[in-house]
């Protein structure tokens, strides 16, 4: 197979690491490893006890910047420009950063911390690219008494571009040695934090547990663009018993024991051939990154595998057991394979298991999809995380310049069209394009240009759409043998001269795995390929038939919010679904035979592959549809198994002067080390539900009452000592309240 050599260009391209995701302290001591921690008189408690915790309100009006940094808090600046860690509660704001404070921040209101990069490039009207490097660093805190301990936070950041850092940094002993954490997860430059790692939980037990004099840095240096978030720290014991699925490999064998990556869609034909060496070719192997972040051993550890073919279970089995030492971490793989031997949709599911009892299931699975089809083979989903033009990664003209995608063909076949999802048409003087096909040969270590369809002009019609377009036959050149192929789309200016453009960009998807060998860039100034670094959303159609064309799909949307805010009367109103699979003329009414606030409708015959739109609507009016003031169209790309579950106008009811707001909230006594009392008042009769949060995000305690204007309840203490979030939610507004149990 072609190996491309990889570049790192102006923007940034970089590689994702999944294997390691967190890393511990034995991965990454500075400067001198570490000596031997006796833990003396320290004791386990309970798993995700409160050890220390700070929610940033430091807010200080007597202070002309209107905050105060704490005794034995530090920020150092250790730039020349003037780029510290600083305190809000409101709106970032710069030449490309308008981030105001993080929702998912509990206490935001009440502070956060922050380095706002852009704002700090953006004086006086003059922007300029001044790398940060400031570090924001704990007093001593107290762990003597810990046999383990967990930092816990709340962070969001998005940062430029390739060569930045963010750092977690532990000391022991008044910051003679430092553990490094790395806790930029691997996030690629100009992305926003995914979910996933918005709320780390790190291991420190190695460096912390029986300490009495522990400091914890917050270090970022190298970005020059952008803002890094930090909110809700907390230092909690750990569970006994955590194990994490950190990542999952489900890849494709590809012959000869070789793993060719995820691919979304993968026609028929090209599975079951028998390999020369390694099994079938399709055959689909699963492996994963397990780590015990418990404090004991975690036995007969395996990773379950289950795959479900149009929602019935086809497959399960186990890797061979092991097992994981605290703070350890291993690669496990599920010895059998799976052959797909139908058109269908398969969804993967993975659990990490073992003997002991887990007391944190949320980080135990993760799930995949493909989809075996007859003409479409598309390494990427259909889900566009970005996008990026040609000219954006040479700096310099790029008439011609090429990006693609790798596709292994098995079984010789007759190639018909390539699609791409068109992100974004900028240019005023609108590009062109053409799809092109490139053949690899493998003796001469070469490519050649193949087939190509015509030129197409690009305009702002086709931005954020699947294009597909046929490529010119000649009768012989469109029967493709087996060999290795790419998918491109090759730019040029607005009169397809040698004009370059930036104008148009292909969608990429960000979530896929990285595989360098699969993704292309094609120089033509130098004549020169390289790897992009993310997948390119490019697909390539072949002629073959046999499976089905169309596919039914069932809509489930939830009306209970509008049920509740009396914007919806089960009685005497109906709900529907108009789209682009019904020309927006509107569905038969959606039905609830069960009553839970839930209807439902199927639509069958709905085009397989295809990207439609779609919107619901009250009594069949458009006046009464979700996001009636212009929002965009739901979309969803049709598999061969849909279920679609949604919530109408994303739960968001009425208007704020419609809404019954919460006219109070009191907690008391808070802190506590009892029961505790919480009084909520409405300004009119409402629903409202009152929900006890502990700082994982576990629900640990939550009561639902009808028709409230006042309401008091006492709640028995059964928690253990730590921080908490008192939420109450009339289904319009939520209030939080932090809640110390002592």
């Amino acid at each position: 197979m072609k190996k491309f050599t990889l570049l790192l260009c102006a923007l940034g391209i970089v590689s994702l690491s999944f294997g390691q995701v967190l890393q511990t302290a034995q991965d990454a001591l500075v400067n001198q490893e570490k000596e031997v921690i006796s833990l003396g008189n320290a004791d386990f408690k309970a798993g995700g006890d409160t050890i220390w915790f700070t929610s940033f309100d430091w807010a200080d009006a007597s202070q002309e910047r209107g905050w105060s940094l704490p005794e034995g808090w530090e920020i150092a600046d250790l730039t020349d420009f003037g780029m510290p860690w600083v305190w809000r509660n409101d709106t970032l704001n710069g030449n490309f950063t308008t981030q105001s404070a993080p929702a998912h921040f509990p206490t935001a209101e009440d502070g956060f911390m922050a380095v706002p990069v852009d704002e700090y490039n953006a004086i006086d009207g003059v922007t300029s690219s001044n790398a940060s490097d400031t570090y924001l660093q704990t007093p001593p805190i107290d762990c003597s008494s810990s046999a383990s301990v967990m930092v816990n936070f709340n962070h969001l950041f998005r940062l430029c571009c390739s060569n930045y850092n963010l750092e977690m940094l532990v000391t022991n002993d008044d910051g003679v040695h430092w553990a490094l954490y790395d806790v930029r997860f691997g996030v690629d430059g100009n992305t926003v934090t995914p979910v996933k790692f918005r709320s780390p939980q790190i291991n420190i037990s190695d460096v912390a547990a029986g300490m009495s004099n522990v400091q914890i840095r917050f270090y970022i240096h190298g970005p020059s663009h952008y803002y890094w978030m930090l909110d809700d720290l907390v230092l909690t014991e750990a569970y006994e018993n955590d194990l994490v699925l950190e990542d999952t490999w489900a890849e494709f064998n590809g012959g000869f024991d070789e793993r060719i990556g995820h691919i979304n869609y993968w026609p028929m034909s090209q599975l079951g051939l028998e390999a020369e060496v390694g099994g079938n070719i399709g055959d689909y192997l699963f492996r994963a990154a397990l780590l015990n972040n418990g404090m004991v051993d975690q036995e007969n550890t395996m990773l379950q595998t289950t795959i479900l073919k149009n929602g019935e279970q086809v497959y399960e089995d186990v890797s061979e057991p092991t097992v994981i030492w605290p703070l350890d971490r291993d690669t496990v793989e599920v010895v059998s394979t799976f052959l797909a031997d139908d058109y269908a949709d398969y969804h993967v599911s993975f659990e990490a298991i073992s003997d002991n009892p887990e007391e944190v299931p949320t980080n135990n699975s993760a799930s995949v999809m493909f989809t075996v089809t007859d003409t479409l083979m598309h390494r990427a989903d259909f889900s566009a995380e970005s996008g990026a033009n040609t000219g954006g990664w040479t700096g310099g003209s790029n008439a011609g310049d090429m990006v693609g995608v790798g596709y292994d063909l098995y079984v010789a076949t007759e190639m018909n069209a390539i699609t791409s999802y068109i992100y974004n048409v900028t240019d005023a003087d609108f590009p062109t394009y053409q799809y092109v096909l490139m053949k690899y040969l493998e003796e001469e270590d070469l490519y050649i240009e193949w087939l190509t369809s015509d030129i197409y002009s690009a305009d702002s019609t086709i931005a954020r759409s699947w294009q597909t377009h046929e490529i010119e036959k000649d009768g012989e050149t469109e029967f493709l043998e087996p060999g290795f192929y790419l998918a491109c789309v090759r730019l040029w200016g607005d009169d397809g001269s040698d004009e370059g453009s930036n104008g148009l960009s292909i969608g990429w998807d960000k979530d896929a795995k990285y595989r360098g060998s699969y993704t292309y860039m094609y120089q033509a100034a130098s004549n020169s390929e390289y790897s992009t670094g993310k997948m390119n959303q490019i697909g390539i159609v072949i002629n073959e038939e046999g499976g089905p064309v169309a596919a039914s799909v069932t809509f489930n949307v939830d009306m209970n919010a509008h049920i509740a805010n009396d914007e919806f009367n089960i009685n005497s109103d109906f709900v529907d679904v108009a789209g682009s699979f019904n020309n927006w003329e509107g569905s038969a009414q959606m039905t609830d035979e069960d009553g839970d606030g839930i209807y439902t409708i199927t639509i069958d015959n709905v085009d397989v592959a295809a990207l439609i739109e779609y919107k619901y609507r009250i009594n069949a009016n458009w006046d009464t549809s979700e996001f009636p003031a212009g929002g965009p169209n739901r979309t969803y790309t049709v598999r061969y198994w849909n279920i679609l579950d949604d919530v109408y106008n994303g739960g968001e009811t009425t208007g704020v002067e419609d809404l019954a707001l919460i006219e109070s909230l009191i907690v008391y006594p808070n802190p506590t080390q009892g029961d505790f009392t919480v009084k909520v008042s409405n300004t009119e009769a409402t629903s409202i539900s009152i929900s006890l949060i502990d700082i994982q995000g576990h629900v640990v305690y939550e009561n639902r009452l009808e028709g409230v204007i006042s309401h008091t309840e006492t709640i028995e203490n059964k928690f253990s000592k730590g921080i908490y979030f008192l939420s109450v939610n009339n289904g319009k507004e939520v209030k939080v309240k932090k809640v110390i149990v002592q």
